[in-house]
């Protein structure tokens, strides 16, 4: 095959080309997804952080409101303007002191002051600190006593920094009641849970910020240039992370009662969930680029090797045709492309070339043809006549020797080719002739043989049928116990499988009270649950009622002497309304509990009927199975007098088989005595050495035979009389 060289191929060009636009096209469409992700996870970071943020500002706003509306009830009691007047610190104290907690644990205010023109009379979350001036620090104070109406807000304490709410005592412009919630970690930790974020507050101090309340694990995030800036209004969210964790961080400017910064709200959101999406989706943005870019470089490569092998395989084609080759297969005709049509031209070129090499060959051909066909006439006929008297002289030879009884003479020396049929089929016969006598003279010393071993398996098979008859008489006897044995079976499996359907009956009767029981219990519960029902209205009326009750004194506070009687009666619905709500939550629980030992008890019950059913699906099981067992001892008992009588058929058979072995020797000496008359018959022609030595020994074979089946014969004729007298046709 001619080499062609080629310098630099194309599916190289055109791979590199492909690749390069495809890797182009995948790194914009991979920029520009990449962009698109990064922007969406700055949008659900900043929502995230937006929602947790409004929580954190709608909750402290509840908290300013509950702060309020307790201060306004607090400040609207009858005697609450006489006790701070008169300065009555210790009838305070012992009138809120007790139910701080309560207050604490339902609303989170735990700090209610009492003061009169600004100086404390009492605190009843602090009983021993009182008699200080607040103004100066409580600039919320100083406006409640100037406007003489309530107002909410943050503002220092005398501890840390928390929210308030002050109310005017009515009746009283000096006396006014303070209510606050701190600001303290246990109140940022349930925003925090609720949220899934982390608060921590920070107050500037002394020129410095404190933290005074976290709920980070350790230190806060932000660090103090951070929340310096956001003091300052400069710090936008931040992104940061942890060991297992991303948050998005920012500050909020902390503002008191009169508009003054006083610190930063650090808030971290847990972000994790979005910023492993926007990763996951940046990642498969990039692999899938990656693959695709990578797919594209197989494919341009796997096409252009392809393509550049077909053009490759076609100029080698016209190379090999060019320089002589007319053999070469001119491929890929069948493509309805430009490649096909250059193969197509290809192949009128090679069809050219082959026509003109055989004009030439026609054109030699025809001049030697003549010259040959005058001498091969001549000598046709001397050669014709000599095969001729060859091939007459042979045959005559052959039938001389075959009318001879010679079967192993063959005409081995060959004739021409026009009568080389009549020598091979003339020894084929020969052959034929002598291979069947040869058979039939093996097959006649096998008969010989044959016909003396069955005489000898004769009288054996005589002994054995004596032995057999012996034995069925013993079989019959075994069978008449086996069948008393299986009646007596069988009359016990009748007695078991009464016994398991009067079990199956009771177990149905058994299912049928429990699933009664199962009812009544679910009867119960259904009671239960609409008493609870009832219990819930009554505590939604018990709640209510003190919302009611709540409002009437907050007005007959403010309706002065004139509402002081239907103030004292909206506090004893308030207490009504509360030992109402207490005792509805106490049957709530008992109901609850009754419920839930209702439930176990229809649990157990289930279970019961359950296991009920699972022991009446045994007992049918065994009922079928006994049943099975019954119908099955009942067919042994059928077959076992099968049997009988199968029995006394084989003995009468068995002495039916005694007369036939004695017509089989007889008939095995008849046919040893035609063997050797058969190998008499074989003995005339002449065949081979092996064939005579046969036909030799079945003659004596036969003579052995007749001389030693004499006696045997009388014998035979015996037997035939007997099969006769005994009218015997089965066999």
């Amino acid at each position: 095959m001619t080499k062609i060289d080629i310098k630099r191929p194309m599916w190289v060009k055109m791979t590199a080309y492909g690749f390069a636009a495809v890797l182009f096209a995948s790194a914009t469409i991979g920029g520009l997804a990449w962009y698109s992700q990064s922007a969406m996870n700055e949008r659900a970071v900043l929502k995230e952080f937006s929602s947790d943020l409004d929580v954190l500002e709608a909750d402290m706003d509840a908290q300013r409101r509950a702060a309020s509306a307790l201060a306004l009830t607090l400040a609207g009691e009858p005697d609450m303007a006489g006790l701070i007047a008169n300065d009555a610190r210790d009838a305070l104290l012992a009138k809120y002191s007790g139910s701080l907690a309560n207050v604490n644990a339902t609303s989170g205010l735990g700090l209610i002051t009492f003061t009169q023109n600004g100086v404390v009379v009492a605190r009843a979350h602090a009983p021993d600190k009182f008699g200080d001036d607040i103004k100066n620090r409580r600039k919320m104070i100083v406006a409640t006593l100037k406007e003489g109406k309530l107002n909410a807000g943050i503002e220092p304490g005398r501890t840390s920094v928390n929210m308030f709410a002050s109310a005017p005592v009515i009746g009283n412009s000096a006396g006014i009641v303070d209510v606050g919630s701190e600001l303290s970690e246990a109140y940022f930790s349930r925003i925090a849970e609720k949220t899934d974020s982390h608060i921590a507050i920070h107050i500037f101090s002394d020129g410095k910020f404190e933290t005074q309340a976290s709920t980070f694990n350790d230190a806060t995030m932000l660090t103090p240039e951070q929340i310096q800036a956001a003091f300052d209004g400069d710090l936008p969210i931040t992104m940061m992370a942890t060991s297992d964790h991303d948050y998005a961080v920012a500050g909020k400017v902390l503002e008191s009662f009169s508009g003054e910064k006083i610190g930063v709200i650090e808030m971290a959101s847990n972000v994790t969930p979005i910023v492993a999406a926007g990763r996951s989706a940046t990642t498969a943005s990039i692999v899938g680029t990656i693959l695709v870019s990578l797919l594209s470089l197989l494919g341009f490569f796997f096409y252009a090797r392809a393509f550049s092998g077909t053009i490759r395989k076609t100029t080698e084609t016209m190379t090999r045709l060019a320089s002589g080759d007319l053999a070469a297969v001119v491929g890929d005709q069948n493509r309805p492309d430009e490649v096909g049509a250059m193969a197509r031209a290809v192949q009128v070129f090679k069809e050219a070339g082959l026509e003109k090499i055989r004009l030439e060959q026609e054109a030699d051909a025809q001049r030697n043809l003549s010259e040959e066909e005058r001498n091969r006439n001549s000598d046709e006929e001397r050669v014709r006549a000599r095969q001729m008297q060859q091939a007459t002289s042979g045959l005559g030879e052959g039938l001389k020797h075959l009318a001879a009884g010679n079967l192993s003479f063959q005409l081995t020396e060959p004739f021409a080719a026009d009568f080389e049929g009549l020598r091979t089929d003339f020894n084929d016969a020969v052959s034929q002739l002598g291979s069947t006598l040869r058979s039939v003279a093996e097959a006649s010393i096998q008969i010989a043989t044959g016909s003396t071993e069955i005489s000898q398996s004769a009288q054996d098979l005589s002994k054995r049928t004596e032995q057999q008859a012996a034995s069925l008489e013993e079989t019959a006897a075994a069978l008449d116990q086996i069948t008393a044995n299986v009646a007596n079976s069988t009359k016990r499996v009748e007695e078991a499988t009464t016994a398991a359907e009067q079990a199956n009956q009771s177990a149905v009767q058994s299912g049928t009270i429990v699933s009664n029981a199962v009812d009544a219990m679910g009867r119960i519960e259904q009671s239960a649950s609409q008493i609870s029902n009832i219990i819930g209205v009554i505590d939604e009326i018990a709640f209510q009622t003190n919302l009611l009750a709540l409002n009437a004194g907050v007005e007959a506070a403010r309706a002065g002497e004139a509402g002081r009687g239907f103030a004292v009666v909206a506090q004893e619905v308030r207490e009504l309304a509360q030992r109402s709500a207490q005792a509805a939550k106490e049957i709530k629980d008992l109901i609850r509990n009754s419920t839930v030992e209702v439930e176990g008890g229809v649990r157990l019950v289930n279970e019961t009927g359950e296991a009920l059913k699972t022991i009446e699906t045994y007992i049918v099981t065994v009922n079928e199975h006994m049943k099975a067992i019954a119908h099955a001892a009942k067919e042994q008992s059928v077959g076992l007098g099968e049997v009988n009588i199968a029995v006394n058929q084989m003995d009468q058979v068995t002495q039916q088989n005694a007369a036939m072995v004695e017509e089989n020797t007889a008939a095995s000496t008849a046919l040893s005595t035609e063997a050797g008359q058969l190998g008499e018959l074989i003995g005339q022609f002449r065949l081979d050495g092996s064939a005579g030595h046969g036909a030799a020994a079945l003659r004596r074979t036969a003579t052995a035979m007749s001389q030693k089946a004499s006696p045997v014969k009388r014998s035979a004729m015996q037997g035939n009389l007997a099969v006769k007298s005994d009218e015997w046709t089965e066999f």
